[in-house]
């Protein structure tokens, strides 16, 4: 095992813009290095405050956009937009503007494998953790997901597995990834975008400098032309009689296949659904490219990896009705993927349960898969009236979740399947997407 070995940063005057666990991460690295820094947040009662003053006593200052030239580098936190006038204003001015995870690039002397996507970011690099661990190796975990990348570098291990969202590579630059992938791009966040295609420029971002290029042969949006000369494509994807990319799942031979060679039955996977064995491909190529050999203990970790909570989770089947959590689908993309995936094994027995807040997501891209695959959709929350206006005829409309639950299992029969798979944000009714998903646990189980 490596032990982690921090790089020099700049000795620069920092302003961290917004606290929460980003912020607080920055904060502490900024401290330990003595680097000086004070932080501004545009709410009255910033989340980790009272961490904050106990870490550097009155460095909280109020939101004040006039003094951000007082300073040598704005840390800007995911949840704030960049293209904030105030934020411009700076830059103009000769402010940087950067992230964490750009300090975290600077810092770092470890391989990194970086993932982003608008879906299955999570599951896939939660699970290149495993496969690397599982090889003797042991992996370091986090950046938009569980720990902040910046305390990563506290941590002794190998090789680091990031999951970095579009907000984060907005404000990155020096990050060179071993392997770097764009799972797959659909319409998300366009309530902080002016367009899906500018949405997208921020995903493939994660290329930039990456050694070697992984992209969805199925998915034009990730694909990626190289702009360094030693920089190599490899593609992934659902193999066709037309098009078998390098790393493919071949739904007629039931097979992981990596360059012609079968590397796992599908049917020995744990996880559920098609999409869910290219989750399980893209990972295995992911820690291949990264030197890691897929030896038998890797590639049973690939077999028996159950996933994250929420995502495409089997909660049980009751009276020969599977029910299955996949609360994360908070957009368009995620739920066609989800339906597509249980395609197969469901045929059009699929009962589909949908809606909260689209976040200004066009969602006729629903229409065709419902029309095809989904026998009837239950439609709750925000935009459920516009979700049910895509299919009239086999959409009904319900006041909140448990009723929805109620609903479609009077829809279902024997050998149906329930999906709770909202293509929309949780936020209008919920905490959060895992709040949603446990409340569809709880209400499943009171069946």
């Amino acid at each position: 095992m490596v032990t982690m070995q921090q790089q020099h940063i700049a000795y620069k005057n920092r302003l961290i813009l917004g606290l929460g666990q980003t912020g607080l991460a920055v904060a502490r690295y900024l401290s330990a290095l003595r680097q000086p820094f004070h932080v501004m947040d545009t709410r009255d009662i910033a989340p980790g405050h009272e961490e904050l003053e106990k870490l550097a006593p009155g460095s909280l200052l109020k939101w004040n956009g006039e003094q951000f030239t007082n300073y040598d580098e704005l840390v800007v936190s995911p949840g704030i937009s960049i293209a904030r006038e105030d934020i411009n204003q700076a830059r103009n001015a000769g402010v940087s503007v950067i992230g964490d995870i750009e300090l975290f690039a600077q810092a770092n002397s470890l391989p990194v494998i970086a993932v982003t996507g608008s879906n299955g970011k999570s599951t896939v690099t939660d699970l290149v953790g495993d496969l690397i661990n599982a090889s003797g190796q042991k992996a370091l975990v986090g950046g938009n997901i569980g720990v902040p990348a910046l305390d990563l570098l506290e941590q002794d291990g190998d090789i680091v597995a990031l999951e970095l969202s579009s907000f984060q590579l907005e404000t990155t630059e020096s990050l060179q990834p071993v392997v770097a992938t764009v799972l797959n791009v659909s319409e998300d966040h366009l309530d902080r975008y002016n367009s899906y295609q500018e949405y997208a420029e921020a995903k493939r971002k994660i290329y930039q400098k990456a050694a070697t290029c992984l992209v969805n042969a199925d998915d034009s949006n990730s694909w990626y032309e190289p702009t360094e000369q030693n920089q190599k494509v490899i593609r992934f994807g659902i193999a066709t009689a037309e098009k078998q990319p390098e790393w493919n799942v071949d739904i007629s031979q039931n097979a992981i296949i990596h360059n012609g060679k079968t590397i796992l039955s599908i049917s020995e996977l744990t996880l559920q659904g098609i999409h869910n064995a290219l989750n399980v491909a893209v990972a295995l190529a992911l820690v291949e490219i990264a030197g890691i050999e897929l030896t038998k203990p890797v590639l049973e970790a690939a077999k028996n990896y159950q996933g994250l909570p929420h995502r495409c989770q089997l909660v049980g089947i009751k009276n020969g009705v599977t029910f299955i959590n996949d609360s994360k689908a908070t957009n368009v993309g995620a739920t066609v993927a989800a339906i597509q995936s249980f395609k197969p094994q469901f045929a059009d027995n699929i009962v589909l349960i949908a809606g909260g807040d689209a976040k200004g997501a066009d969602l006729s891209s629903l229409k065709d898969i419902i029309d095809e695959t989904v026998k009837a959709v239950v439609c709750f929350g925000k935009d459920a009236p516009a979700i049910a206006k895509l299919s009239p005829q086999k959409s009904q409309l319900v006041s909140n979740l448990q009723e929805a639950v109620t609903t479609a299992n009077q829809y279902a029969q024997a050998g149906d399947l329930v999906l709770l798979s909202p293509a929309c944000a949780s936020l209008d009714m919920f905490a959060n997407y895992m709040q949603r998903g446990e409340q569809f646990v709880q209400c499943v189980e009171a069946l």
